[in-house]
């Protein structure tokens, strides 16, 4: 019976002018590395995922990823939990993204983009931490307590 798979498996090679192909190695892409998470919503609160096109309804404690947008509508807000610890509270008819945070040694960063509204911001310990808010016409960069307006 082996003998009868090998030859069926002889049978069905490659013609002796086509040469096989070899397997595409395709790099592994790394998961997105989670930057915050929402808390206390409270009206219409919509999350613009990166990738997406859409806005899509938030939800307690939903994970917030580099190039994500916040948005809240009137009467909404809601808190961004960074993972390090700082806290940015969203007021109504707020547009924010979560911005690509470039690494400092010895300290923790959190970077966004203000697009629109108020922005309250609190760093859990400003000794070792900073706050880098970028809006259409300025960056401002903080490593205490501040509200942005």
């Amino acid at each position: 019976m082996m003998f009868v798979l090998a030859l069926s498996a002889l049978g069905v090679a490659c013609p002796a002018d086509e040469k096989p192909v070899a397997p595409v190695h395709v790099p592994a892409v790394p998961p997105p590395v989670r930057r915050a998470q929402l808390k206390g919503l409270h009206g219409d609160v919509k999350v613009k995922r990166a990738a997406g096109d859409e806005w899509l309804p938030a939800q307690e404690g939903m994970a917030l990823f580099e190039n994500d947008k916040v948005r809240t509508v009137a009467g909404a807000g809601v808190q961004v939990v960074f993972e390090q610890g700082s806290v940015v509270n969203l007021g109504e008819d707020a547009l924010i993204g979560i911005a690509e945070t470039r690494p400092r040694p010895g300290q923790e960063r959190t970077d966004l983009t203000v697009l629109r509204g108020r922005v309250d911001a609190e760093l859990e310990d400003s000794s070792r931490q900073s706050l880098s808010v970028t809006t259409p016409a300025a960056t401002v960069r903080a490593g205490r307590d501040i509200v942005f307006q």
